[in-house]
């Protein structure tokens, strides 16, 4: 006997150091965790924010277009931030505010005026103006963690007081009575649920529910109820009901996306009514707090009576616990559910885009910052011209194949690159002619000779030399250029066209390449290929006489980068998909400013474009002259590769540059020329953006001359009738040119005609 009680002695000290040393062991784990609690945060890209000033480019559809896709609500009356209204002559609305990565954009109740597809004007119900306001930026992509969950952390002061009432009055009713665990209450909801013959009240506490999110599984034993009740005192021992309560807030789990699960209330309200939190009613702060019951079974999509059912649920216990009166209350119940057909953060896809952005990041942050600690992410997508792009590519590249009588069953393929004239932000990217195409992103990857579009650089070489003018004349003859033993190079012009002595810049327009090869070869295949170099080019060129006619490989994104240098007289800008990061909370981590150099005398680029805007007005481009007469002018150049494998265009204005690339993935022949291919898809897309016109200004040292309108070496056949004006340089001598100054010279002009022609 003795020896048994002394059994159940020490069975009972070791059972009680066990339970001591299991609770200590919880309350130390508790203690550590939820001191240490830090959710994985995916980052959050942004597109370019929408910048309102008198004169932008913006109708009225485009902003309330803009602003629908940021969850504001047009209404009849505005009353907080988040809402427009339209009228016949403009749009009122009253922004949200957002913390961009150089400060905070205060919230603004004002009004746009609209002058067709310009802003005419913004000003407030003061009638004062504003010069400039930037709407918050629309949310493009997430990197999401591994573990799958998305939410948006907020403080408790940011939780709707209407909210937290809500939850506390269905889940807990004597949260910040209790200790953790509540045998009242357990008792209450039990007979709750009793009566109303379904589960109306929770039978466990917030504090419960919390630590079954943050520590258990959801397996249903007694130990882990035990352990979940023991944790839930130690959490409630040793933290505030306030730090507690707001864990929850942000930790319950509300619904799923996919492989995306909704944590926390601050996304629901975004998931299920594309709103902030902040601007839900009654009705819609009490629905999401009854999915905490259960998310799946009340969701409001796909169950909305269900849904219906337990928003009054939420309701009635608000009234039946005085938080809300009874007219709220029986407002409140007339709401409909105004549940969003999509989630503010549904998002349409930008593969190509995102692969750019991807390979961007990777140079300054690893995968594991990018997907867990909330970082903020400012691209320089322009939303507009995207959806602009991506609508219309597919279409004008059918058209193509139409026009072209094509039968291949294959799918010509298309890449497009848009970046800013001056600063190099890509504002939309096209991997493919479908939208929203996520295979191989040609525009990033697709290797292909250039052919004619390396032509302004042999012009360019060749105009920096000094040797060469607009004026200067060039031979379009055969030509063979010795590569070694026993072979030779003999190029041709497209259809075998020879054109004789030629202008300068007719060649180029023309796009001839036996006027061109003869050029390159004088100027030196080295001198153009620095030139490419110092364009953006980042990769060794070899020196083979074929590069003249562009028999070098690149991307449509690296030729965009050359392209971008011209356009921007001589500037080069890197190319760069991202503007600026900075923490969850706004803190600015990294900005990417302009970095800009000139690489090009003004002159000399003053000169090319005169003739790459002639390419428009009279050389392989000017059959898009009538579709872009209201842009004009614009400057370009049409690309064409052997055996009309490739065609390309790379063309701007004053604001973008647009590169276009059409074949196929096999390099089968396409048929297409430049100017039959990607210059019409180039016209489609920058037309419908509405590109604005060159605005080039003459340097001080450029001069004009007029010269005859055609290249004849013998100065007695000039003739005054038959001129034509072209930009020099003040120290190049003006060859070629014609003074028709004084009737003398003319009348000396005709007679020396005369003579020669009696010869």
């Amino acid at each position: 006997m003795a020896t048994n009680m002394l059994r159940l002695k020490r069975f009972v000290i070791a059972s009680a150091l066990i339970i001591t040393l299991w609770c200590l062991w919880i309350d130390l784990t508790v203690r550590r965790d939820f001191n240490a609690l830090q959710w994985a945060l995916p980052a959050r890209l942004y597109a370019s924010p929408q910048e309102l000033y008198a004169g932008a480019h913006l109708n009225q559809t485009d902003l309330t277009a803009y602003l629908q896709r940021l969850g504001y609500r047009d209404t009849a009356d505005i009353t907080g931030p988040g809402e427009f209204q339209v009228s016949s002559t403009h749009v009122r609305l009253w922004t949200r505010g957002f913390e961009f990565w150089d400060g905070r954009e205060p919230a603004v109740n004002f009004n746009v005026a609209f002058d067709q597809d310009r802003v005419r004007s913004l000003f407030t119900d003061q009638s004062n103006d504003l010069p400039l306001v930037r709407l918050e930026p629309v949310e493009i992509a997430q990197i999401n963690p591994d573990t799958g969950e998305d939410r948006l952390p907020m403080s408790l002061t940011q939780f709707p007081p209407a909210l937290v009432n809500a939850v506390v009055a269905v889940e807990d009713q004597r949260f910040f009575s209790h200790f953790g665990v509540d045998p009242l209450g357990i008792m209450r909801a039990l007979v709750a649920n009793l009566r109303a013959g379904e589960i109306v009240q929770g039978g466990s506490t917030l504090t419960q529910q919390l630590i079954k999110n943050l520590y258990l599984t959801r397996q249903q034993t007694l130990r882990r109820k035990i352990g979940e009740a023991l944790m839930a005192v130690s959490l409630d021992l040793h933290f505030s009901k306030e730090q507690i309560l707001t864990a929850y807030l942000n930790e319950v789990f509300l619904g799923q996306e996919g492989n995306r699960a909704i944590h926390g209330f601050g996304l629901a309200a975004e998931y299920y009514f594309a709103r902030p939190l902040a601007e839900l009613s009654l009705g819609e702060l009490a629905l999401l707090a009854g999915l905490s019951q259960g998310a799946s079974y009340y969701n409001p999509r796909r169950y909305p009576e269900r849904a219906l059912q337990r928003r009054d649920i939420v309701l009635s216990s608000l009234l039946a616990q005085e938080f809300i009166t009874q007219p709220e209350y029986e407002q409140a119940r007339t709401e409909t559910l105004n549940i969003s057909t999509r989630s503010s953060r549904q998002r349409r896809g930008y593969p190509a885009f995102m692969e750019l952005v991807g390979k961007e990041l990777a140079q300054d942050y690893d995968r594991e910052a990018l997907r867990t600690e909330g970082l903020r992410i400012f691209t320089t997508l322009d939303l507009r011209a995207q959806d602009t792009m991506e609508a219309r590519l597919e279409d004008a590249v059918k058209a193509v194949e139409r026009a072209a009588a094509s039968t291949d069953a294959a799918h010509l393929e298309a890449a497009m690159v848009i970046t800013d004239t001056i600063t190099g932000e890509i504002r939309a990217i096209a991997g493919g002619r479908q939208r929203g195409y996520a295979g191989f992103n040609r525009a990033l990857q697709a290797v292909r000779p250039i052919g004619s579009l390396a032509k302004p650089m042999v012009y360019l070489a060749a105009l920096e030399s000094g040797n060469y003018s607009l004026a200067s004349v060039l031979s379009d003859t055969p030509i063979s250029v010795p590569l070694g033993v026993g072979q030779q190079w003999s190029p041709r012009n497209y259809e075998n066209k020879i054109y004789g002595d030629v202008y300068f810049y007719d060649a180029l327009e023309r796009s001839m390449n036996l006027a061109t090869v003869h050029l390159g070869m004088r100027v030196g295949v080295d001198k153009v290929a620095e030139v490419m170099t110092r364009l953006g080019y980042g990769k060794t060129v070899s020196l083979y006489p074929s590069l003249l006619l562009g028999a070098i490989d690149m991307t449509p994104i690296e030729v965009a980068q050359m392209y971008q240098t011209l356009a921007s007289n001589g500037f080069r800008s890197p190319l760069r998909a991202v503007a600026a990061v900075t923490s969850g909370d706004g803190t600015p981590l990294e900005r990417y400013g302009i970095e800009t150099s000139q690489v090009v005398d003004p002159t000399s680029m003053y000169l090319l474009e005169y003739a790459l805007q002639g390419v428009f007005t009279r050389g392989t481009a000017e059959g898009m002259m009538g579709q872009l007469e209201a842009q004009m002018p614009l400057a370009g150049k049409t690309g064409t590769t052997n055996d009309l494998r490739d065609s390309w265009f790379a063309g701007y204005g004053d604001d973008l540059v647009g590169v276009v690339w059409l074949g196929y993935d096999d390099n089968r022949e396409s048929g297409l020329t430049g100017a039959s291919g990607a210059l019409r898809v180039w016209t489609d897309v920058m037309g419908s953006l509405n590109i604005a016109p060159r605005r080039t200004q003459s340097p001080p040292d450029i001069v004009w001359h007029d010269v005859s309108a055609t290249a004849v070496t013998d100065s007695r056949l000039r003739e005054c009738q038959h001129l034509k004006s072209l930009p020099f340089k003040l120290q190049h001598p003006a060859e070629s040119a014609v003074n028709c100054e004084s009737s003398e010279s003319l009348l000396q002009n005709i007679l020396e005609r005369v003579r020669g022609l009696s010869r």
